[in-house]
């Protein structure tokens, strides 16, 4: 198939099944380097005008500028404006935006700052183009890219050294769903994307035979349902994210003095503080110390010196308070989202659903304490 035209990529239907169940290790797709859309197949008639932009702007721009016809089979198989609306908190109406979880939050204020600069320089060298048509683009390219690092040798070129600049589209390979499961217990789909000089191959994984009519699935990374929302529009159910997790910064950062918060960087544990599905991150469980040990005592304790077996308790204890803080916040959003009738329903409903997760994390690790 690496030698297959990029029209032929396009026209295989995304509903094919195997007539026998394909084995482990099995090659089920394979896209080659010549069907990829990357910085360097953008033509110069817009690069060229565009000048210094990061390569999320630049797809975007091809993407929004695009006519041809050999791209037209893919085109027409792709999300439409209206499917981001529904799904992209980067398009929902600034009301539901503002009751985002402190994490999509983050997240979405990044989107947005990169998202108008890009705009700010493509608008500027295409003025005809409307702002929705770019945005839609724009999404197109945040949601359905690949890890990519180009092979070429040519002189002066050096890879990007963002990470979001390593990105590239592929057709047909972006039908495949994300899964969080790469347990090897015989039920997971998700299967092994490998990228070489030639481009990427998708096989099956070693572990299982995957049954006739059963979906296939890649991972996108190991993420929290709030990376899910803001960055491709949709959260896992209850119990199907095995990365999902709480930041608890908000909540404990503003337990800190300045002189604390001085002592805790020094020693590298100022913030990233996170509620996974198992326990308190042992970040957390060192920088709550620093609020009733001496600092002595503590930094034995930061340094691995000190077990602190005995502090334990009064740790738990700062815990629960702001676990039970947090929560009480969350119940109280649910309530206010339930009241709202601006946005879409299904807008809403995500909202809705994904604090109610937040709110049972939080109930499960304040069980765990108290149990």
């Amino acid at each position: 198939m690496a030698d297959t035209p990029l029209a032929h990529i396009l026209f295989i239907s995304p509903l094919e099944t195997y007539s026998n169940s394909p084995q482990p290790n099995t090659t089920i797709l394979s896209v080659p380097l010549s069907s990829l859309r990357t910085a360097f197949t953008v033509p110069k008639s817009i690069s060229l005008p565009l000048g210094p932009i990061t390569v999320h702007g630049l797809l975007a721009a091809d993407l929004a500028l695009d006519t041809s016809t050999i791209r037209a089979p893919w085109r027409a198989v792709l999300p439409t404006f209206s499917d981001f609306q529904s799904s992209m908190p980067l398009l929902w109406p600034t009301s539901l935006q503002s009751l985002l979880p402190p994490t999509a939050t983050t997240l979405l204020n990044n989107q947005k700052k990169k998202l108008a600069a890009d705009w700010s320089t493509v608008s500027s060298a295409f003025p005809d183009l409307s702002y929705d048509n770019y945005v839609y683009a724009w999404l197109l390219v945040n949601t359905r890219t690949f890890y990519f690092l180009s092979a070429s040798k040519k002189p002066g070129y050096t890879h990007p050294t963002n990470r979001d600049d390593c990105m590239a589209l592929q057709p047909f390979a972006d039908y495949f769903n994300h899964t969080s499961s790469s347990s090897p217990s015989g039920t997971s789909t998700e299967c092994v994307v490998s990228f070489t000089a030639t481009g990427y191959t998708f096989t099956t994984p070693s572990f299982c035979t995957i049954e006739k009519g059963t979906e296939i699935f890649i991972t996108y990374g190991d993420h929290s349902n709030d990376f899910l929302l803001a960055e491709y529009g949709f959260i896992l159910a209850d119990g199907e994210n095995e990365w999902d997790e709480i930041s608890l910064d908000p909540y404990i950062l503003p337990l800190f003095s300045a002189s604390q918060k001085e002592k805790l960087d020094e020693m590298g544990f100022l913030g990233n503080y996170a509620l996974d599905l198992r326990e308190v991150c042992y970040r957390t469980q060192v920088s709550l110390r620093i609020l009733f040990l001496p600092l002595k005592k503590w930094q034995r304790f930061a340094n691995g010196a000190d077990y602190g077996e005995q502090d334990q308790k009064d740790v738990d204890h700062l815990l629960l308070e702001v676990l039970k803080r947090y929560q009480n916040d969350a119940t109280r959003t649910i309530k206010k989202i339930g009241g709202l009738k601006e946005g879409l329903p299904s807008q809403r409903d995500t909202l809705s659903k994904r604090w109610k997760q937040l709110h049972l994390l939080l109930q499960t690790a304040i069980d765990r304490i108290q149990s």
